[in-house]
């Protein structure tokens, strides 16, 4: 399950604090007030569109799927698969905080376990642990890594310090 808040400011300044709660990645989105559900929307072939609850203003989907869009779980996919492409087949998301990834045949499954482990925390942008199960092309191996996201700190000499 995803879940995130959506900001919106109306007219008369009042700030809406609107909920987006996607249950599954094959589930559309909700979109909840005040614990109303409102309605929901989900993206096909690469449009967004709303498929049920109160009709949303043009405007106001373009804002919600944009920021849906802007997401860091949309982007680990494929910032996964740009480092090591040679090596991952696949990448899924599960949720937020957990992903599945399908590495290809004829690699070094355990070389690369030692690699994935090592570097997959300077990818995360979010503030929170990400959970990967790694299988190998087969599904006969795996392996997982709980991933914390690198925070980094100036020190007094300017320069970045790793902190855990």
């Amino acid at each position: 399950m995803i879940e995130l808040e959506f900001f919106s400011r109306k007219a008369n300044n009042e700030i809406l604090i609107y909920q987006m709660i996607q249950f599954s990645p094959e589930d559309p989105w909700r979109l909840l007030l005040d614990g109303e559900l409102l309605g929901s929307m989900e993206k096909s072939e690469g449009t967004w569109r709303q498929v049920s609850g109160t009709d949303f203003s043009p405007s106001f989907l373009r804002e919600l799927a944009a920021f849906i869009d802007q997401q860091n779980f949309n982007h680990l996919p494929l910032a996964l698969t740009s480092r090591w492409g040679n090596l991952i087949h696949k990448v899924i998301i599960k949720s937020d905080r957990e992903y599945l990834v399908v590495c290809k045949a004829d690699i070094s499954f355990r070389s690369f376990e030692g690699i994935f482990s090592k570097f997959v925390s300077g990818l995360l942008k979010d503030e929170w642990s990400v959970t990967f199960q790694v299988f190998n092309h087969d599904f006969s191996d795996d392996f997982t890594v709980q991933a914390k996201p690198t925070v980094r700190q100036k020190n007094k000499t300017g320069w970045d310090q790793q902190l855990s």
